[in-house]
């Protein structure tokens, strides 16, 4: 049973927690276990029903929600709307271009579901002020493209917003989101309609993750891009102005905020951290091969193909180097039968083991380096685990790694399986200098990134923002 004498966080996440792993489920994972003080419900933007839970719920979460983007919008009776709504609807559309977002307030408004005279779904695509605003958009920006197209595109960027903003906000002292995008959409409409502080963390820069898959993919035309990469910056420019602290992991993304909207002194970096307890008291074990680990689900993102055409490389070098796959292959089953067919190609099969989902800990004592490939990362922490546990890193240059590493590893270019190799080979090859490198390093990781100490900083954080009230940006203009 929930004690409402204790402080209650709403954390928002989008696509990750409890469904997916990875860092940022890790993450989130870790913070509500160490805050057993406080109370936790976890609110979760999922594409469909029948998720699968990865993580087991600590204790203290005492509810959970999900809004499912695969469910149907609610249906209601159109009703009239007077023309000054219908103006100031255009009117926000068009501040929002021009990345100018102090009336959200008044535009959410007229989407709350509790207000009898809000705007249904059928008022914004039949009602004819809707389709004059579509059809406005439409001749200013893409003319030359077929009309029908626009308007399913049109559409599928706004029935999200339509989801959200007809969701019912569960009840906190504090809404915590983990991301822009849907996630920190959620943190602005619950801070508007609670009036309680909305606190956001970035492990990545949401909207820019978001730009690179979208000019990626080939399921839309050029305009189709531009309007969904403009959605998700204005959705990360919303969340901006009406966050009360904003969070990044390392320095570089908490300049990136800034650049996009975020006001300097609500930003604050709090690194990712670790148990450094759990790892500094791993010793190597006696093994007679040279052991090169790969920490992390096997994934596209994670360029595991990298790591293993780097791995004929050291072979070729290192004749009794032998090559560790550390992580679940199940999440891209396409991506790992293609892992595989390259180390028979290769023809690594006998210096490959493939471990599945493990304790990595297991695995630290016989690994003699680790490599990370990943061609997109926040702060990974995998590479500050192998650092406490005295595993020299060899990691592509991407996210906050070179600040973490520093000079107490390598870092290379991502895609580069030539360096990656080098950089092992080095590390086979020059005893001293590896073993400088493990001293070293654990120092970093022990001073740096001890997770007790990071987490305490946010329930600091929440102590104080539990005893604040939310103060809404008044005229305040934010651009890119």
């Amino acid at each position: 049973m929930a004690d409402r004498s204790k402080t209650r966080v709403c954390l928002i996440v989008e696509g990750a927690y409890p469904y997916v792993m990875g860092g940022v489920s890790v993450w989130v994972q870790q913070l509500i276990a160490n805050l057993p003080e406080i109370e936790f419900l976890i609110w979760t933007v999922v594409p469909d029903k029948g998720q699968h839970h990865k993580f087991k719920l600590p204790p203290n979460v005492v509810d959970f929600v999900e809004i499912r983007l695969s469910e149907k919008l609610k249906a209601g009776a159109r009703k009239r709307h007077a023309q000054k709504q219908w103006k100031q609807i255009s009117k926000f559309h068009d501040e929002m271009e021009a990345h100018h977002f102090e009336n959200f307030e008044d535009f959410i408004k007229l989407f709350d579901p509790k207000n009898p005279n809000a705007l249904k779904v059928e008022n914004w695509f039949r009602d004819l002020q809707g389709w004059d605003l579509i059809t406005k958009k439409y001749n200013v920006h893409h003319p030359i493209s077929p009309f029908v197209s626009y308007y399913w595109a049109w559409r599928a960027v706004h029935i999200p917003m339509f989801q959200m903003a007809q969701a019912s906000i569960p009840q906190a002292d504090i809404y915590h989101a983990i991301s822009t995008g849907y996630a920190g959409f959620l943190g602005a409409l619950a801070k508007i309609q609670k009036r309680k502080p909305f606190i956001l963390t970035e492990h990545g820069i949401y909207a820019k993750e978001r730009e690179i898959e979208i000019n990626q993919s080939d399921l839309y035309m050029g305009y189709q891009k531009r309007m969904w990469r403009n959605n998700f910056y204005a959705l990360a420019q919303i969340a901006y102005v009406h966050a009360d602290k904003i969070i990044a992991l390392f320095r570089k993304n908490q300049k990136l905020q800034i650049e996009m909207g975020a006001s300097p002194e609500r930003t604050e970096v709090i690194p990712n951290g670790i148990r450094v307890r759990d790892f500094i008291s791993i010793r190597p074990k006696s093994h007679s091969s040279f052991n090169v680990g790969f920490v992390g689900r096997l994934v596209a993102i994670k360029d595991v193909k990298n790591f293993i055409l780097a791995a004929r490389i050291v072979k070729d070098r290192i004749k009794n180097a032998h090559f560790y796959l550390i992580g679940p292959g199940d999440e891209q089953a396409n991506y790992y039968d293609e892992l595989q067919i390259l180390v028979k190609n290769l023809e690594l099969q006998g210096s490959v083991t493939y471990t599945g989902k493990v304790d990595v800990k297991k695995y630290f004592p016989i690994l003699d380096v680790l490599c990370l490939t990943s061609i997109k990362e926040a702060q990974p922490l995998a590479i500050i685990e192998s650092m406490a546990a005295g595993v020299p890193v060899v990691a592509t240059n991407v996210g906050d790694v070179e600040d973490i590493v520093q000079e107490n590893g390598i870092v290379v270019p991502p895609k580069k399986p030539q360096e990656i190799a080098k950089s092992v080979i080095r590390f086979a090859t020059d005893e001293g200098f590896r073993q400088k490198c493990i001293l070293s390093a654990r120092e970093r990781a022990i001073r740096e990134y001890n997770l007790e100490v990071l987490i305490q900083k946010y329930g600091r954080i929440y102590q104080r923002y539990s005893q604040e009230k939310a103060v809404l940006p008044q005229n305040a203009e934010h651009g890119l």
